[in-house]
């Protein structure tokens, strides 16, 4: 168990930072006018959350405690992005301050997910380690 932690260690860390991202009171954003904030928004879920998959591959395949774990890591590492950016999404209008349930938010997260997963195919190709 302790190896999985060990590489899971980043992965969790980014986890925290994207609910730090979430959690920003709305008005301490700043923007010149709306559509900037709006175009800009957008690509930093794709971003935050491609990253955060292609770490969690990385994470589940170089452990060694769960073999499952290491043979679906691509599946449950989009699973987890998935249900993170949706319950993040959906309970963002009731704990954040200032903040509101975005579905676009939600479809930028699943589109950051998927092209994680397609950054990763392009990285590690069909290593057999990954």
């Amino acid at each position: 168990m302790k190896n999985i932690f060990r590489y899971l260690a980043v992965p969790i860390i980014w986890a925290a930072i994207i609910f730090f991202v979430y959690s920003i009171p709305g008005g301490d954003i700043v923007y010149q006018d709306l559509w900037s904030l709006l175009k800009f928004d957008k690509l930093v879920h794709m971003g935050i959350f491609a990253l955060w998959v292609n770490m969690l591959i990385v994470a589940f395949k170089k452990q060694s405690t769960s073999r499952p774990l290491k043979q679906n890591a691509r599946l449950i590492a989009v699973s987890f992005a998935l249900a993170y950016g949706g319950i993040l999404e959906f309970y963002q209008s009731k704990w954040f301050i200032d903040r509101t349930t975005d579905p676009y938010d939600f479809i930028a997260n699943t589109l950051g997910a998927f092209i994680g997963l397609l950054v990763f195919r392009i990285i590690y190709g069909k290593c057999a380690a990954y």
